[in-house]
């Protein structure tokens, strides 16, 4: 752990726990480096991410108890600080802000009938408001499947008719590049438009399995 002008700085390895329910977070956290996945944990076992922060997000509420825990999805590197009472009432509404963001934007994205409009909103939103249009898939495909609400086989069949169409490209790994942006989001609106020749035309729009 380093010291920093915004308080410590603090490594996370792939996987470990930030925060979980049930233990007071006394501390706000800012993502310098990497990405954290929100999870509920449901009875049956089941993980449901609710949303992910990225770099310049900040999560925590002093005194707060989480109702959700926070993981590190890839090695991570946090700023961590107490607020004292006076910044606190204006720390809390900035939070709340942007968690009521997030909130909406996940659930106009599991809105949607067609996996490939979720896919395809997801893609859009790296690429809008973070890591323009080329970019690394800063999460593994398991942890997009269970943020989407989506299998794992349809997140990869999925990418894979959005590079078939000419609207992705994968250039090496998890690097990608959206070469037609118009056409993915009129997608992401549900305008599923499949050309007529490509064989996965046999397969309904809607499949979310």
């Amino acid at each position: 752990m380093t010291t920093h002008p915004f308080g410590r700085r603090r490594s996370i390895p792939k996987d470990a726990i930030l925060f979980a329910p049930g233990v007071p977070v006394r501390n706000l956290h800012r993502v310098e480096e990497g990405v954290i996945r929100q999870c509920l944990y449901l009875a049956d076992g089941q993980r449901v991410i609710a949303g992910f922060a990225f770099p310049g997000d900040v999560l925590g509420l002093s005194d707060d108890q989480p109702m959700l825990t926070a993981e590190a999805a890839t090695s991570v590197l946090v700023c961590e600080w107490a607020i004292d009472q006076a910044e606190e009432a204006d720390q809390r509404i900035r939070l709340l802000s942007r968690a009521l963001q997030q909130v909406f934007l996940t659930l106009a994205i599991r809105s949607r009938r067609h996996a490939r409009a979720r896919v395809a909103a997801f893609l859009l939103d790296l690429a809008e408001r973070r890591l323009g249009t080329e970019f690394r898939l800063p999460v593994p495909l398991v942890d997009l499947a269970d943020h989407l609400g989506l299998t794992l086989h349809t997140i990869s069949r999925t990418l894979t008719e959005f590079r078939r169409w000419g609207m992705l490209r994968q250039t090496r790994g998890r690097m990608f590049i959206i070469t037609q942006i118009e056409r993915l989001r009129d997608i992401a609106n549900d305008g599923v438009t499949i050309p007529s020749n490509d064989p996965l035309s046999a397969f309904s729009p809607g499949m979310t399995h």
